[in-house]
């Protein structure tokens, strides 16, 4: 199984936490917890860090904004999620 799946399943069990970075991050773009569940589950993986075992997966929130979720699985088998942002472009 391919590590998007791998975490997708994850998250659609329930399996997975915000850091308090991520809820803070989360809000100032007024996201919330099914924004980031969403952009999990619609997403794709855009960039690893091999050394860190951490991805970020860019999907979609339920607005249809572009959003950015850094994470990384956890020893346990659960999603941590680092941080959240809006994807926005570069100008």
């Amino acid at each position: 199984m391919s590590t998007a799946k791998q975490i997708q399943a994850l998250v659609r069990n329930g399996l997975y936490y915000l850091t308090e970075h991520a809820y803070v991050e989360a809000g100032e773009d007024g996201l919330d917890i099914y924004d980031v569940e969403h952009a999990i589950l619609s997403g794709r993986i855009r960039k690893r860090w091999k050394r860190e075992q951490k991805y970020e997966i860019v999907g979609s929130a339920l607005d249809s904004r572009a959003i950015g979720v850094v994470c990384r699985i956890t020893m346990s088998g659960k999603v941590r999620v680092i941080t959240v942002y809006e994807d926005k472009p570069l100008m």
